[in-house]
């Protein structure tokens, strides 16, 4: 595993108040040494993905970025290829970098893969929940996903209580190795491009599929879980197959490269 992929898995797994503690520990023991450019720049990037700040299609844009991180552009342009390699920004020839937009047939593949992976992550945290604190919170996790059920919740706050549900069976199940190969950020970016196309019909379904595997979880059925988060990934990746062209296609530049997507 490359070096840029480790840093990108570490940071689209940890939480914001876990980045700052870290990043306090490592200025601590470097005294006034930082962290290179392209990686505060590949940071940048990487929370701006992960609040909203930049969506899929969007062009990012090497004067802004060097405006404001006060970097100059060949650090930008390093890490724009790292987040290439990673398969999280497209770079193309006159253009520039642009925030992928999943086609329909990557999300397809991701959904196959996530499958294996989050089903193997149920039966794990089954398997794990009778360890001190788990089961409460696996309760926790879930009750978080009332909002979501209600609609009362935008759309980044519906995408944190999803990632927060799958974080707590990822900590409960206890397997490092894991967390290492889930394809963290392409799953971010699918569910940044595809959040405007939910339902309120298809948020029940998906806590149905929740509710399924909480349950299975609290009652340390490690089969019934895994059967119960397969089952909750093909039901989305049924869903998915119905969602119009326009989700998939990359959108106008506006203004400034920023790029406006049609809505359903």
């Amino acid at each position: 595993m490359t070096s840029s992929r480790r840093f990108l898995k570490a940071r689209a797994a940890s939480a914001p108040s876990t980045a700052a503690s870290t990043r306090k520990r490592r200025d601590s023991a470097a005294g006034t040494r930082s962290i290179s450019s392209p990686d505060r720049i590949v940071e940048s990037i990487v929370d701006g993905i992960r609040s909203g700040r930049y969506v899929p299609g969007q062009k990012l844009i090497e004067a802004d970025l060097t405006d404001g991180l006060g970097v100059s552009r060949g650090p930008v342009r390093e890490a724009l290829k790292r987040l290439a390699a990673e398969g999280v920004v497209t770079l193309t020839l006159h253009r520039g970098a642009y925030l992928r937009v999943l086609t329909r047939a990557e999300v397809y593949e991701t959904l196959v893969v996530l499958e294996v992976l989050t089903g193997l992550m149920a039966r794990l945290a089954a398997e794990n929940v009778n360890g001190e604190g788990h089961a409460p919170q696996m309760r926790e996790a879930f009750r978080w996903l009332a909002a979501y059920k209600a609609g009362e919740a935008g759309g980044m706050d519906q995408i944190k209580m999803r990632r927060h549900f799958y974080d707590a069976l990822a900590e409960i199940g206890g397997n490092r190795q894991l967390g290492r190969i889930m394809p963290t950020m392409q799953i971010h970016l699918l569910r940044l491009q595809l959040q405007p196309y939910q339902t309120a019909e298809a948020r029940r379904v998906q806590l149905r599929g929740y509710a399924e595997v909480a349950d299975a979880v609290l009652a340390g059925n490690a089969q019934l879980a895994e059967r119960a988060m397969r089952r909750h990934i093909r039901r989305t990746r049924a869903r998915y197959e119905h969602i119009p062209d326009a989700a998939f296609a990359r959108p106008k530049a506006t203004s400034r490269g920023r790029h406006a997507q049609s809505r359903p």
